[in-house]
């Protein structure tokens, strides 16, 4: 204890250079401000914003404004959370700025806070994307799908009347448009303006309800995306400027299904590219690649079992659901107990409820993803890239060798130090996708172009 001087008062002689280190910062440390900082999960970079004022944080959100949730303090640690939003905040005072760790989802990450509100966000240049005017013809086109819905695109083609060979591109999931632009990177725009130079027309095209397209995405499955292509590849066909005979498709992770899935059930087709694809199921590589984007950045899952067992449970249920409908009553009365629990926040019960629903959940947790690959006869080409933590090729590349095995027209490489979306990786986990100013790797570009125009020379 400290002793008392002369007119009572505590005296520190006695005490800890440390605990007076303590007692100092308790002295002179306000954390009454506004403070910025990210919160980086390795599959998304999300700002995040809070205000503190006495005992209470102001949580700043775009769909809510300020959110006020009171504020916890243990010795030097205080913080908020949030089950709204899933957010569960543990900070200290460190320096000038506020450091420690933020729980979401299933995962505790580290993150770090500076004063002030965040500045604007410095959108990195993407150098590679095309810019006008190009030695070639860039045309406006759309065509219509099976269920009615027109799908608008963009058609480029080399000079001179042709006819051309061409190449009809598909992009990832989710609701992307033609150029797949994703955190200002616009790669089929690049896939396209590489592949007109070296003579070949190309047509890309939004999804349905995406972009200029009609329809609704989200009833959209990848059996339609297949369908879709096939209705792409028709529009090229009646083209007089389009050799029919030399069509090849290319896409890149689920796209590169929808390419393969698309040149099996039409046996004309003269090649088809797939780039970062899948070689089994999802859940079956769970165990050891369910936290490895959160790792990558630092993250450490809450509990991995219980995650784990959660995912290959509702996976199951709905596998064995009768109908759309079973499927999304089995999920919620999984779900139930955690959610009264206070252990599943709202929001991620209604989504989890809404993706059983959903026409392309139902199609993927049934889908082969060998099945188009194994039905090619046309020259195939597979790229893996080394540092994919999506469809890493360690767990992917056995079963796509082996449903390449024979093929003597049928090449697969991986290619290392890229990540999925074939950049150039720093640690691999989507995250970092907006960070990098590339947006393909020079090598990725010259692996596909090179080998399609050897093929076609």
């Amino acid at each position: 204890m400290a002793s008392q001087g002369r007119l009572g008062k505590p005296s520190y002689r006695a005490l800890s250079r440390e605990n007076l280190a303590v007692i100092l910062r308790r002295m002179t440390t306000d954390i009454s401000d506004d403070w910025h900082g990210v919160l980086d999960t390795g599959t998304v970079k999300a700002k995040l914003g809070f205000r503190i004022d006495g005992e209470t944080a102001w949580l700043i959100t775009r769909a809510q404004g300020e959110i006020a949730l009171p504020l916890w303090r243990r010795d030097q640690a205080f913080g908020f959370a949030t089950p709204a939003f899933d957010l569960a905040l543990s900070l200290e005072v460190e320096g000038g700025g506020l450091a420690g760790t933020c729980r979401h989802s299933d995962a505790v990450y580290p993150v770090s806070f500076a004063r002030g509100t965040a500045p604007p966000t410095a959108r990195l240049q993407r150098r590679q994307t095309p810019v006008a005017p190009f030695p070639y013809a860039v045309e406006e086109v759309s065509f219509v799908a099976r269920d009615g819905a027109r799908l608008a695109g963009t058609l480029t083609r080399p000079p001179g009347p042709g006819p051309h060979p061409a190449v009809a591109l598909s992009t990832w999931h989710g609701a992307v448009d033609r150029d797949q632009t994703v955190a200002g990177h616009k790669p089929f725009a690049i896939w396209a303006d590489e592949l007109t130079r070296r003579g070949f027309a190309t047509l890309r095209f939004d999804k349905r309800g995406v972009g200029a397209s009609e329809g609704d995405f989200h009833k959209t499955s990848t059996r339609d995306s297949v369908d879709d292509l096939a209705q792409a590849i028709a529009f090229l066909r009646a083209r007089p400027d389009i050799d029919p005979a030399r069509i090849g498709l290319m896409g890149h992770s689920e796209g590169s299904h929808i390419s393969a899935d698309a040149a099996a059930d039409d046996p004309t087709i003269a090649f088809c590219v797939m780039m970062t694809p899948a070689g089994v199921a999802d859940e079956a590589t769970l165990e050891t690649e369910l936290f490895r984007a959160a790792r990558a950045v630092g993250g450490e899952p809450v509990d991995r079992d219980l995650t784990l067992r959660r995912i290959l449970d509702l996976t199951r249920i709905e596998r064995e659901a009768g109908s759309t409908a079973d499927a999304v009553a089995r999920v919620r009365a999984y779900m139930t107990p955690g959610l009264e629990a206070g252990r599943i926040p709202v929001e991620r019960f209604e989504w989890r409820a809404a993706l059983a629903a959903s026409p392309w959940r139902r199609n993927w947790i049934a889908y082969d993803h060998t099945a188009g690959l194994r039905a090619l006869s046309c020259p195939t080409l597979v790229v893996l890239a080394g540092q994919d933590l999506q469809t890493a090729p360690r767990w992917h590349a056995p079963a796509i060798e082996a449903a390449l095995a024979g093929r003597r027209n049928a090449k697969m490489v991986t290619l290392p130090g890229l990540n999925h979306l074939l950049q150039h990786a720093l640690t691999g986990a989507p995250s970092e996708y907006g960070v990098l100013e590339e947006s393909l790797a020079p090598e990725a570009v010259a692996t596909v172009c090179d080998w399609v125009a050897e093929l076609d020379a």
